[in-house]
């Protein structure tokens, strides 16, 4: 059995109550519902939130929990460990799709797809990623000899052309979480084992944070 995890938890620091705010006319963890649903490969979607989705009816293969701890609703919580938590209230489900509700342009083909890679025997959870281009840096960490350091996510000596990056490097858009259950009982995490990248277009890939994404959004929905 086969099974999505949607949270929707109310608290939202950048965005008050962002998963339930209305995004062309319906909340936006609606947008990601619609499209697990259309999917059509999930025998549960699970809905969890810390009192959000009053007056959401369950169906045969939607469950809405409304009633998920303070413990794994605040800010410190991790989605690994709500995972972790349903993982053990459905002991029948053998493969787990997170799909969060700040991704609304993802369509139900790249669902289906990072599917069909976890399908493959050599794949033991699957991430949805974009091609990135971007020359990242920490800030400052310490380094072995206590003293403050910049370091930059590649080589600084082997610097690549952005037409170089965007064939070898991805980024991990966060639309898209699949795994196996011995996986993530084995790592306590989302991703473990051998990982394979599913590859989504950028104009899928808008993860929305802030405001400025969101009305991003709003634009992308109102082209199509």
């Amino acid at each position: 059995m086969t099974a999505a995890l949607i949270p929707c938890r109310k608290g939202s620091k950048s965005i008050p109550n962002k998963n339930f705010r209305l995004l062309k006319g319906k909340p936006l963890y609606q947008w990601t519902l619609d499209t697990a649903l259309k999917a059509k490969l999930f025998d549960k979607i699970i809905l969890s939130s810390d009192g959000g989705l009053e007056g959401v009816e369950g169906t045969d293969v939607i469950i809405v929990d409304n009633n998920r701890s303070a413990e794994l609703s605040d800010d410190k919580a991790s989605l690994d460990a709500v995972m972790c938590y349903y993982l053990n209230e459905y002991p029948e489900i053998k493969q787990w799709c997170l799909l969060q509700p700040t991704s609304p342009l993802r369509h139900w083909k790249d669902i289906r797809k990072a599917h069909k890679m976890l399908q493959n025997s050599k794949y033991d959870s699957v991430v949805s990623v974009t091609p990135g281009t971007c020359m990242y840096w920490l800030k400052d960490a310490v380094d072995i000899m206590d003293k403050p350091h910049s370091i930059a996510t590649y080589h600084i000596h082997a610097r690549q052309n952005r037409q170089q990056r965007m064939k070898e490097w991805f980024q991990e858009n966060g639309a898209i979480y699949f795994t196996n259950r011995y996986t993530l009982e084995y790592e306590g995490c989302r991703l473990g084992g051998t990982i394979g990248l599913c590859v989504m277009p950028k104009e899928r890939s808008f993860e929305i944070d802030d405001e400025l994404d969101w009305r991003i959004v709003e634009m992308m929905l109102g082209k199509k």
